[in-house]
């Protein structure tokens, strides 16, 4: 009878981890919303905050066992969420939605090591590669525009670029090389069949971090002939990784001037991390300073070839110089620190399993020299479930200390889901009132953006928004006070621009003129700051100096032609022609040149996977 109920309890269980990761995988894979600004980011996001709540709370009360991870691992992630949290708040006071991600992601770290004793391991994989084979099936059909919408020009799936697609399905890649060593052909063959898909689709989205990254594995797995079963000799080795080589060589011409555009930034980030090469500028700093070190390089390469490939940058590709930019040395050494205890755990009991897990994490690491994988919520749920199975858990065998482990992590797991609920309203709330302000009610709303800066107050987006809304109702003072925040975390071009405009309206002519060469020296190859800078100087009565950026303007090559571009070039003819006391035709002189600050969401970017902007001025 006991044994009976033993088993009962362990299915029971079972059914639940499942479950449970099964949703976790499913809404960090899935879930959009249009009820929020960011609509393919954000919700998978509070899906995961709140999953993690909801896998806490049944955790805490089903499981009556305790697993905890190793210290040897365990500590370092505790001190540097600790280290990362206690230093923003130090900076800048409490941030509200950097304690809710550190707690669902140490929460969800633990858990991990709860399910994988409890649900066996074959199972986990068994799920994210169905759920990724769904996704990728997903991302195809709705390629061409036959599945939901139109939108996309390439494979983005339910993310808003390729970056986090190809970043789920090559991380879940190597899972399928853990299936042909089962005893079933039928299982070996539909393996087989699902990794060439995956691959096949990674190459079709273009993504060329990703496909990197995907023949990184599988020349790894490959090569390692212990698992692979195949045995290569010295000539066909040398001869295999020569061709993989090459085509990853070749990805490089696929996009020239994308890949080129990467060489600026990985250059201006490193001019930030000289700055302050031990600790870092802090948490969420790089969209703060970054466009700044920016405007100095080409301030200091006029000539550069790179000038006109320059746009807003968000990230700077490569999620090692972000560590070393916004956590220094420190940041890095825990990154180094972390990989030697995973290879430790693993070269300790070389099991096949730990070295599946051992190429997902290789896949992250390879994509993370060149994207940013992790800024979506399914890469950390791969990366935890690969650590959990590399570093299996010590059990707790005292029922005491088990006890009180499990009330704590059903006290954390109700304060997640408590804590999340405001964070979620305020960005439905944000959401709502820019779409209102669209409408046509930006006043009318004005009041709805100061009750949100309670839970939104240190995003940068939202502060540029209130800004720029508060710009569009001409209470330009009010706006620069706004901006004086903004730029603590998010400054960029459009932030430039906006702060010029505000500056030229009060009459504060020397700031506005800083503010409009700032942001041409941002992006050079952007025409519209260099045509408000003219308009300044024509405004302010400064000929001389306006009719020579015109003609800079008439001169500037054209990089990607456009019915703007072409009418400020237009303009700029025709001021030159008056300068010189030519009669322009009335007909020729009505040419419109669209403002930057017109509302609406971006559409697209110059560099591939970059992080779209959400709102632009109004």
């Amino acid at each position: 009878m006991i044994k009976k109920e033993e088993t009962i309890n362990i299915i029971i269980n079972r059914l639940l981890v499942g479950i449970l990761f099964g949703f976790l995988c499913g809404v960090t894979l899935y879930v959009t919303s249009r009820h929020f600004v960011n609509q393919e980011i954000t919700p998978k996001w509070f899906g995961l905050i709140a999953g993690v709540g909801i896998a806490g709370i049944i955790s805490g009360i089903f499981h009556r066992n305790l697993y905890i991870p190793q210290k040897s691992v365990l500590i370092p992630m505790l001190l540097c969420c600790s280290l990362i949290v206690l230093r923003d708040y130090l900076a800048s006071g409490f941030n509200y939605q950097l304690m809710t991600q550190a707690v669902c992601l140490l929460l969800l770290f633990f858990l991990f090591q709860q399910m994988t004793v409890i649900f066996p391991v074959k199972y986990f994989l068994g799920i994210t590669v169905i759920l990724t084979v769904i996704l990728a099936c997903y991302g195809v059909l709705d390629y061409p525009g036959l599945f939901l919408s139109a939108k996309h020009v390439r494979l983005t799936g339910s993310f808003d670029n390729p970056a986090g697609f190809t970043a789920a399905l090559v991380c879940v890649l190597p899972f399928t090389f853990y299936f042909p060593r089962d005893t079933s052909r039928t299982v070996k063959y539909i393996a087989i069949l699902i990794a060439v898909l995956l691959f096949s689709v990674i190459t079709l989205s273009q993504a060329r971090a990703a496909i990197i990254a995907g023949f990184a594995v599988i020349l790894c797995y490959l090569l390692y002939s212990k698992y692979s079963g195949i045995k290569w000799k010295n000539e066909m080795k040398i001869l295999l990784v020569c061709i993989i080589a090459a085509s990853m060589t070749g990805l490089y011409f696929l996009k020239k001037d994308s890949a080129d555009g990467r060489i600026p930034v990985w250059s201006s980030t490193w001019d930030m991390i000289r700055d302050k090469p031990l600790t870092g500028h802090g948490y969420g700093t790089f969209n703060a300073k970054y466009m700044l070190y920016q405007a100095e390089y080409f301030e200091t390469h006029p000539e550069s070839k790179y000038a006109d490939l320059a746009d807003n940058v968000l990230h700077p590709f490569n999620e090692y110089l972000l560590v070393w930019a916004e956590h220094g040395i420190i940041g890095m050494a825990c990154i180094a620190l972390l990989c030697y205890l995973l290879i430790r755990c693993y070269f300790r009991e070389p099991l096949y399993i730990k070295f599946i897990a051992l190429l997902s994490l290789l896949s992250l690491a390879v994509l993370s020299c060149f994207s940013y994988p992790f800024k979506y919520p399914f890469t950390w749920v791969i990366a935890f479930l690969n650590i959990a199975m590399i570093c299996p858990p010590v059990k707790v065998s005292s029922h005491r200390i088990v006890n009180m482990a499990r009330t704590g992590l059903i006290l954390v797991a109700v304060v997640l889901l408590v804590a999340v609920a405001p964070l979620m309203k305020a960005e439905i709330r944000w959401n709502t009132v820019a779409k209102q302000s669209l409408a046509g009610k930006t006043r009318e709303v004005l009041p709805e953006y100061d009750s949100l800066y309670k839970y939104l107050g240190k995003n940068g987006l939202f502060l540029y928004n209130h800004a720029a809304e508060l710009h569009e109702v001409k209470e330009y003072a009010k706006s620069l006070s706004v901006f004086e925040r903004c730029v603590r975390y998010y400054n960029d071009i459009d932030v430039q621009m906006l702060l010029a405009y505000n500056y030229k309206e009060l009459g504060r002519y020397d700031e506005a003129e800083k503010h409009y060469k700032l942001a041409a020296g941002m992006c050079p190859g952007r025409f519209m700051p260099l045509y408000q800078l003219t308009e300044f100087y024509t405004a302010t009565e400064r000929t001389d100096e306006a009719r020579t950026l015109a003609q800079q303007i008439i001169d500037k090559k054209v990089k990607i032609p456009s019915a703007t571009v072409h009418a400020i070039k237009q303009k700029m003819r025709e001021l030159i022609d008056r300068e010189d006391g030519i009669n322009v035709p009335a007909s020729e002189s009505r040419t419109d040149v669209e403002p930057i600050n017109k509302k609406q969401p971006r559409q697209g970017n110059l560099l591939e996977n970059e992080t779209p902007k959400e709102l632009l001025p109004p």
